[in-house]
């Protein structure tokens, strides 16, 4: 401590150094860090809409709507203070087996990917300009871009990432 407050008041440099050359030592680069406990993991989905026609100018309206409506909380009553829990979500990754042998074509859940515990829809954002204004003919955008992120519910502990999560 006496060296650094010489160093300040010379402006001079390396006397800590100096000193821990002199008496054979070296800071040790390992910091306590104090743990505060693990944070819920967060996911983001990222998707583009491209629709050439009314039918799919409709679904992906409705797709947006439909996210939209199950982030957003249950308003309880006028004169409540507390608003309903958002919907969750069990997201599972899958995928097709090759069917090319005749094989079943039933989908399965995909083991290579961590699971994902229940989760509730953080934040839906939905860019219906991407890069420029541009507009079918009924007016529907020509391209949007819809970002979803979810939370998980829950603490995942070993025995959850023993269970694949």
């Amino acid at each position: 401590a006496g060296l650094s407050i010489a160093e300040m008041l010379t402006d001079a440099e390396g006397g800590v150094e100096l000193a821990n050359k002199v008496f054979g030592r070296a800071a040790n680069p390992y910091l306590e860090v104090l743990f505060q406990g693990p944070e819920l993991r967060t996911f983001t989905y990222n998707f583009t809409f491209a629709p050439k026609s009314k039918e799919e100018q409709d679904e992906v309206h409705s797709i947006i709507k439909l996210f939209r409506f199950h982030q957003a909380p249950e308003g309880r009553s006028n004169a409540s203070l507390f608003l309903g829990l958002p919907s969750t979500f069990d997201i599972m990754y899958m995928y097709q087996p090759d069917t090319t042998n005749g094989g079943q074509t039933e989908a399965h859940e995909n083991t290579f990917y961590n699971k994902i515990a229940t989760c509730v829809l953080q934040s839906v954002n939905v860019d219906y300009t991407p890069g420029k204004v541009a507009s079918h003919q009924q007016g529907a955008p020509v391209l949007i871009k819809m970002s979803l992120s979810f939370m998980e519910t829950e603490i995942l502990t070993k025995d959850h990432i023993l269970a694949g999560y």
